[in-house]
């Protein structure tokens, strides 16, 4: 794919799988958003007080991984390599996206009381991103 195909796939798919590279590795799913303008993914992770996602240092290697599978002979993929950096204080612009874009997800999926869960907002600035498609 070529890097505008990539971006557009990424602008379309609003979910995916997260792999953070730090000591222990952890990959868990997510939903995003795309900022074609600034080439970034966005992201609002929720996490439960013993979570992994808990410990993220200011800047930590990660990979998301998208996909979207119509069938075995008609498919896409993107891997995107990259810096996962909070984001303190989200803009208004980010906000709008994740929630235009990202794919929502029930509260059921964690295994806590939504009440403990910490919302952080994160942002993956990608150092590389490659796709590819079915022939």
């Amino acid at each position: 794919m070529s890097a505008d195909e990539v971006a557009a796939f990424l602008e379309s798919c609003g979910d995916g799988v997260l792999t953070i590279h730090a000591d222990d590795a952890q990959s868990f799913p997510v939903s995003f958003g795309y900022d074609p303008d600034t080439d970034r993914c966005v992201f609002q992770l929720l996490s439960a007080p013993t979570s992994a996602k808990r410990g993220l240092d200011a800047e930590t290697p990660a990979t998301l991984v998208a996909y979207d599978i119509g069938s075995p002979d008609d498919w896409s993929s993107v891997v995107v390599d990259g810096v996962l950096a909070e984001i303190p204080t989200p803009e208004p612009a980010d906000r709008r996206r994740y929630a235009e874009q990202a794919t929502p997800i029930g509260m059921s999926v964690f295994d806590a009381d939504p009440r403990v869960l910490d919302a952080t907002w994160y942002e993956l600035r990608p150092t590389d991103a490659t796709g590819r498609r079915s022939p």
